[in-house]
């Protein structure tokens, strides 16, 4: 039978000889091919799916530790607040309670935090932001952020249960020097909110279980917020057994999922929880479904055409196709340059038309493509220089302008700030910007009113804003500025920030005010010597001729008496004009090292009998560490002399005259008060003119000298009344200004 078959076989003719092994070959050739293309398929596609799932996890890990670097940052922030640890040093809940609740709130607004806990050492639970009630557990032998946070002083944060759950915890020691005072700890949740926010983001299908009775696990939260049911006992405690995630696509029953299982350990190393992340392949599967029955249909297909090609190119076209192929793939690697030889009128010659119109048009397009591209690189180049270049310059004339230029936001934010902040009054630039108080409080020195009218004038009605301040540097010196502030408003008019620039004008304050008083010296000269001058000669014929006619009366006219009164006056008169003289008189001065505490003492010591007589008391109020100064020891002396002096014969009696030094900045600022009820509104005014006291023995001749030497120092007296308290204030440099000395 066998023979018989390889006879009729042999019989056959050549064509269907060749024929039939092709067919054979091509049959079992494409269905090798078919299996194993799906196979190969199936394999890469669970390959993406791992790596998809893979990818889906570290994304979960990320985010849980971009949650714990946030909680740790944002409590950070709360632990360099000076009054959160003042509070907390001092353990004022309620105090604590109502300086942080705002900041609470708008932590839990701007970043969805669910737990803002305080504890004290050594990790007792002070204050509870969301239970406030709940407070004075003893968190230390369960909370290991807590206990690590104390141990090592520094920022830890985990993955912790506490009273309200589980939560994504940053802790932070708060110092008060260099002694923790307690620990913040601002945490995010950990449950459905937290794969939710992934979800959102990423349309990740996410699940976590938690550990049950019966070595069983129950759901503990899912991003669509439904129980898969899809955990088994036996796998998820081969999960939580190891670190690595297991990984399972298609798992018996459930075909058309791909999931992913991995332990979620808490900052203990204890299993906390087992993610889930789960990801639907049913499209998929559909689509091998399709893919494998295209495949069988394109291989019969293939088959069949195979064979028949192969009949015809055996026949007539295997040559001319060869050619064609050839010059097809190297059109398409862009190997070819010239064109392909015409055929005859037929098809294959119209497809070798076909590819050398191709070939023309892509070359042409090529070299469109590569003017273009070269135009453009050169356009983009030219543009970036351009930009760069104006940046470079906007941004040089700003940081070196010797100004204060800046940008205030609605809500009182900094947006912008130049360096000249630091140069000008000492703050840092990263302490200035982003912060919602710097400019209350540092610029503005926490002034409600200016606050009010500066944001009201430039926000409210768009209008611009020029005002001269007073700001304390950061060592807590006064300087004045101009300050200038332009509202920036839209195309609709609404204000969205404020750009402005503030000059330093302290110096030109300064010349001004001395410019005033090298004016008041000149002038007070100028009229105390006319005043001499018209008042000597005529002062002195009166005063011999009153004494003359005194000397030719007898001792008992009646007229005698009143000679002897024009005799007095006029010696008054020549008193006053000796006072007169005395203060328009050059004062030079010999600079030295004076110690202005030791001149106050010296003179509170000689004016002990003075003041005895007078029943008052002194009291010394001195600053020990006064600096001191330079200027004229001698002058300085008599200046201070007159001063304490005047102010003791003006006391009324059991009364104390304080006498106190303080420095203040490059100054040093000494006062005199007293009770001076003696002492009147006009008096005040004129308390520094030539003139004398009703009782010559307690006349004090050198007040206006007393002026002067204090100004020809660069210095300022001033006089004035608090309530009942008379106030004599002197102010002077540490080193006197050269045109004063002049």
């Amino acid at each position: 039978m066998f023979q018989r078959f390889i006879q009729r076989l042999q019989g056959i003719s050549l064509k269907w000889k060749l024929l039939i092994p092709f067919l054979f070959f091509a049959f079992t050739g494409t269905s090798t091919l078919t299996v194993i293309g799906l196979t190969s398929q199936q394999r890469l596609i669970k390959q993406e799916e791992r790596k998809m799932l893979l990818l889906h996890y570290q994304i979960f890990l990320n985010e849980l530790e971009r949650k714990g670097e946030q909680a740790i940052a944002l409590a950070s922030v709360v632990a360099e607040d000076k009054e959160v640890q003042q509070l907390l040093a001092e353990r004022d809940r309620s105090g604590l309670y109502q300086h942080i609740i705002h900041t609470y709130v708008r932590l839990k607004l701007d970043y969805d935090i669910s737990q803002f806990h305080f504890h004290v050492p050594p990790g007792v639970s002070f204050l509870r932001l969301h239970e406030p009630t709940l407070y004075g557990d003893v968190l230390y032998p369960y909370r290991g952020t807590i206990r690590e946070a104390l141990e090592k002083r520094g920022a830890v944060w985990g993955l912790e249960m506490g009273e309200t759950g589980f939560g994504i915890r940053g802790v932070v020691p708060v110092f008060l020097g260099p002694s923790i005072v307690g620990t913040v700890e601002i945490g995010h949740s950990f449950g459905r909110t937290f794969l939710l926010g992934l979800h959102q983001r990423w349309g990740i299908d996410l699940a976590l279980y938690v550990p049950g009775g019966d070595h069983a696990f129950e759901s503990m939260a899912s991003a669509t917020g439904e129980e898969s049911g899809r955990i088994f006992s036996e796998p998820a405690r081969a999960v939580g057994e190891q670190d690595e995630p297991l990984i399972l696509v298609a798992p018996p029953g459930l075909p058309d999922r791909a999931i992913l299982q991995s332990p979620v350990r808490d900052y203990e190393g204890n299993l906390a929880a087992v993610l889930e992340v789960s990801a639907d392949r049913s499209s998929i599967r559909h689509r091998l479904a399709r893919t494998r029955n295209l495949m069988i249909a394109v291989g019969a297909l293939g088959i069949t055409i195979s064979f028949l090609l192969t009949y015809l190119v055996a026949i007539l076209f295997i040559r001319p196709i060869k050619a064609i192929v050839r010059g097809a793939q190297e059109i398409a690697e862009e190997r070819r340059e010239s064109y392909l030889e015409p055929g005859f009128g037929d098809e294959i010659g119209t497809l070798k038309k076909a590819l050398n119109r191709m070939l023309a048009a892509l070359m042409e397009r090529r070299v469109q493509l590569e003017e273009y591209a070269k135009n453009l690189e050169k356009r983009v180049q030219e543009r970036t220089a351009d930009l760069v270049a104006s940046e470079e310059k906007f941004r040089t004339l700003v940081e070196n302008v010797p100004l204060i230029v800046y940008r205030l936001l609605e809500d009182g934010t900094t947006e912008f700030i130049n360096t000249y902040l630091t140069e000008s009054l000492g703050y840092d630039i990263d302490e200035a910007v982003g912060d919602k108080d710097f400019w209350f409080e540092k610029i503005l020195g926490r002034d409600q009113e200016a606050y009010r009218e500066l944001f009201e004038t430039c926000f409210q009605k768009g209008k611009e804003f020029r005002i001269e301040r007073v700001v304390r540097d950061k060592d807590g010196r006064p300087l004045v500025f101009l300050d200038h502030a332009i509202p920036a408003a839209d195309e609709e008019g609404e204000v969205h920030w404020i750009d402005g620039i503030m000059m330093d004008i302290t110096g030109l304050k300064q010349l001004q005010e001395r410019s005033l008083r090298t004016e008041e010296i000149r002038l007070l000269s100028e009229i105390s010597a006319r005043m001499a001058h018209e008042i000597r000669n005529p002062l002195s014929t009166a005063g011999g001729f009153a004494r003359r006619l005194r000397d030719a009366l007898p001792e008992d006219d009646r007229n005698r008496r009143t000679a002897e009164i024009i005799v007095q006056e006029v010696a008054r008169m020549e008193t006053f004009l000796e006072i007169l003289l005395s203060s328009i008189r050059r004062v030079d001065l010999h600079i030295t090292e004076v110690d202005l505490n030791g001149i106050l003492r010296f003179w509170a010591g000689r004016m002990e009998h003075l003041a005895g007589s007078k029943n008052v008391r002194i009291r010394k109020d001195l600053d020990d560490r006064l600096p001191a100064i330079h200027g004229d020891e001698d002058r300085l002396n008599q200046a201070l002399e007159s001063l304490i002096k005047h102010a003791i014969v003006s006391m009324p009696p059991g009364d104390t005259l304080e006498v106190g030094s303080r420095a203040e900045g490059d100054h040093v600022i000494l006062w005199l008060t007293f009770h001076g009820d003696r002492v009147s509104d006009d008096d005040l005014e004129q308390f520094f003119f030539p003139h004398l006291e009703q009782n010559p023995e307690e006349s004090v001749l050198d007040l206006p000298l007393s002026k002067i030497i204090i100004h020809r120092h660069g210095g300022r007296v001033e006089v004035s009344r608090d309530q009942d308290l008379l106030v004599t204030e002197i102010e002077l440099p540490l080193r006197p200004v050269a045109e004063f000395l002049e």
